[in-house]
C-alpha cells in the first residue's frame, strides 16, 4: 500500500511540474516572442510531445535560449511521467501473475494427489 501511495504522491508532483513548466513557458512565449496564448501553448505542446512541427519558432535570442532549455527540461518531465505510471503498471501486472501462477502450482500439486489417490481438489475455495 505505501508503494500505490508513493506512486501517487510522484505522480501527482510530476503532473504539476509538468502544468507549471507549461504555465511559464506559455506566458514566456506571450510575452517574450509576442505571440497568442493560443499560438504559444500550440507551441509549447508540440515542443514537449517532440513532435515540433516547425510552423512556429522563436525569433528572439532569448526565446531561443529558453527553447532549448524546455526542450530538455519538458520532455525529462514526460519522460519521468511516462516512466513511472509504467513502473507502476509493471508492478500491479506482476502481482497479478505472482498470485495466478501461486493458484495453478496449487491447483497442480492437489491434482497430483488426487490421481494418487487422494480428493482433495475439493479443499480448493470454490471448486467445493
Amino acid at each position: 500500500m505505501a508503494d500505490k501511495e508513493h506512486t501517487i504522491r510522484s505522480v501527482t508532483i510530476e503532473v504539476i511540474s509538468i502544468i507549471a513548466l507549461y504555465c511559464i513557458a506559455v506566458f514566456f512565449y506571450h510575452n517574450v516572442e509576442g505571440w497568442s496564448y493560443l499560438d504559444a501553448a500550440y507551441f509549447v505542446t508540440a515542443t514537449i510531445t517532440t513532435i515540433g512541427y516547425g510552423d512556429i519558432t522563436p525569433k528572439t535570442e532569448h526565446g531561443k535560449i529558453f527553447t532549448i532549455f524546455l526542450i530538455f527540461i519538458g520532455i525529462s518531465l514526460a519522460f519521468l511521467l511516462i516512466s513511472t505510471i509504467a513502473f507502476y503498471r509493471k508492478k500491479a501486472v506482476d502481482t497479478y501473475m505472482a498470485k495466478r501462477i501461486s493458484l495453478l502450482k496449487s491447483i497442480s500439486e492437489l491434482q497430483r494427489g488426487k490421481k494418487k489417490g487422494g480428493d482433495e481438489l475439493g479443499k480448493l475455495p470454490g471448486l467445493e
